[in-house]
Formats: C-alpha cells, structure tokens, sequence
C-alpha cells in the first residue's frame, strides 16, 4: 500500500473511532446532578427566604444549558415554567413547614430534582393573661413551643425609693423606672438575691405560684441555633426580630429596665430611658458559685433589638468590675415562666 493511502486509511479510521467515542459518549449522557440550598432555614411571613441551585453540575459541562422551575410549597405542581434562573427568593404567606423543590432540565431533556426543607411562623396567637392572687395585677402572657412566657415585666413588691436599699427583711421591693412611660408592662427592677427572694436554690424566686424565674437553659431554649448550623448567625439576628417589640412572638423583650448603684458612693442611676433599649437585662434563677470572689453570679439574658445585640452569659469574673460586685449592685427585670 502506496504511503499517501496507508495515511488516508489510518486518518479514516481514526475519524470514525472519534465519531464512534462521540456517539458512545452521546448515549451515555447522564442527568444533572442537582443541588439546592435555603436561607434561611426558618422564619415568619415577613422574611425573604433564599433558594440557590448555582452547585447543580451536569456531566457534559454545559452549565448554560441547564434550566430551573420551582416548587415552593412542596405540593407537587411547580410554581414556576423552566428558566435560566438558578437562584431565586421567596416569602410565604402562610406559617407551616414547607418543601421546597427545584427541578433542573439539560440540554438533552434529562431531569433532576433537589429539595430543603423552611419552618416559617406566623404571628403568636397563643395568648392569654395571668392574674398574680398576692396584688391583683394583671399581666399578658404568650405560649412558645409549649411553655407558657409572662410577656410583660414583674411589677411585684413594695415601689421604694432608690437612696434605700434592696434588703433581706421579708418584703419583696423593687424600683420603678421614673421615665418609662410604660409602668405598666415595663414593671419593676430588683437585685439578683431580691428576686430570688434570698433563696438561691429555688428557681421560683418572686414569681406568682405556678410559675418560676426561667432557668439558664430555658432562656437559651429561645435562641440556640437550628439544627443547621449554617444558619446559627441569622438566628440569633431572626431572634432579636422576632422577639424583640412588636415581633410576631409576642414576647417583646424589649421591655427594658435597667438600673445601677454605684459601689463607692451609693448613688443610683438609670443608665438608658426605656427607649434606648440597652439596659434590657433579665434575671435567671442559674448562678454559678465562684470561688475567687466567693460570690454567686448569676445567669443573665441581654437582649437589645435597637443595635441588634443579643447576649446571655453569667456576670464576669472577679478581675473585670471591681470583684464582680454587679450581682449585688445593678437591677434588672424579671419575667416569670409557667412550670412544667
């Protein structure tokens, strides 16, 4: 065979082994492989959940020619025609649980699906109202996951005035902030020990019967994060929304009520009207013995919608404010928690 044939011969050849790869490639074209993510994993109806399916790959690299359609509410009929759109928000108007499903399409027809799952709340209805026996008061309370929450500060005790002292003489007293204009829900403030009606050890503290100052982990029972923890940022900003004033849990710790007396010389002070909001302290029944300082501190849940800080730690050690005096010299609010 002449050198030019053998040449043609093998380029022929190895043109049809290339078609043949081709074609055998061509048959074996898998679907996509989709992929779908939402943020956040939880909410009420008035966030914007978003839903991303910019992972989803196909086997032929051809990431253009992938088309998305979309199933919000998990019923089985997709909410939206196929399009290039791979990410995309959403807001429910109804609570529930929903899955959401996107559906991804190739350029040969072929077809995927992935999902994830969204808790939204709606607005807390689960209201009622707590009468307290001792004084008549009156206060509104708001059931979440199951536990029964005082949605207005305690205004038990005698009102004295802030050049006394909080003492242990069989009197529950307490101090009203002068400028709040909301007396009646923001209530009083009382020393850690005052609360706990100088009983450590009994989380009932001041409470009406029934009912207790929340534990450290019924406190946090508000915000630890889901079971993603991807979305462990946005829950505690979701908290501050939702349980801040006005949120749609009705709780609205935003109640503020704080107050300090000076150690040295006994002056006392409101350090932020009840609109600032940064003084918004509830006692916990918690403390912690530390035997350093051989103080108790306790633990203490800050919450501030304003500036959007959230916080629930024990007072700080001994080295930080003067021998951690703060148990025994500054004032907060006490919200009380039905028992189990």
């Amino acid at each position: 065979m002449k050198p030019f044939t053998r040449f043609a011969s093998a380029l022929t050849t190895g043109f049809i082994m290339m078609i043949a790869v081709f074609i055998s490639c061509n048959k074996g074209n898998l679907p996509p492989v989709a992929t779908m993510t939402a943020f956040p994993t939880f909410g009420d109806t008035s966030v914007l959940f978003d839903f991303n399916a910019e992972g989803t790959t196909d086997d032929k690299n051809y990431p253009i020619g992938l088309a998305f359609r979309w199933d919000f509410d998990g019923d089985g009929v997709w909410d939206t025609e196929y399009s290039k759109i791979n990410a995309i928000a959403f807001q429910f108007k109804l609570p529930g649980k929903y899955n959401v499903t996107v559906g991804v399409k190739d350029i040969d027809g072929l077809t995927a699906t992935a999902s994830d799952s969204v808790e939204v709340y709606g607005k807390n209805n689960n209201i009622d109202t707590l009468l307290d026996p001792r004084d008549g008061n009156r206060y509104r309370i708001v059931n979440i996951d199951g536990r029964w929450w005082m949605a207005e500060n305690l205004r038990y005790g005698i009102e004295i005035s802030t050049d006394r002292e909080q003492t242990d003489n069989d009197t529950v007293e307490m101090y009203r902030n002068p400028h709040s204009k909301y007396a009646d829900t923001v209530g009083g403030v009382y020393l850690w020990l005052e609360s706990m009606n100088y009983h450590i050890n009994e989380p009932k503290g001041i409470c009406p019967d029934g009912w207790h100052i929340p534990t450290k982990p019924e406190w946090e029972s508000l915000f630890l994060p889901h079971k993603d923890l991807s979305a462990v940022y946005y829950r505690e900003l979701y908290s501050i929304q939702y349980y801040g004033k006005n949120g749609s849990s009705n709780l609205n710790l935003d109640l503020n009520n704080g107050a300090h007396r000076s150690y040295e010389d006994g002056s006392f002070e409101w350090p932020y009207s009840v609109h600032d909001g940064w003084d918004t302290g509830f006692w916990s029944s918690d403390s912690r013995w530390n035997e350093e300082c051989w103080k108790y501190h306790p633990y203490v849940c800050w919450f501030c919608s304003i500036d959007l800080h959230l916080e629930y730690d024990y007072w700080w050690g001994c080295e930080e404010l003067m021998a951690s005096r703060t148990s025994l010299t500054s004032y907060l609010s006490v919200r009380c928690i039905k028992d189990n």
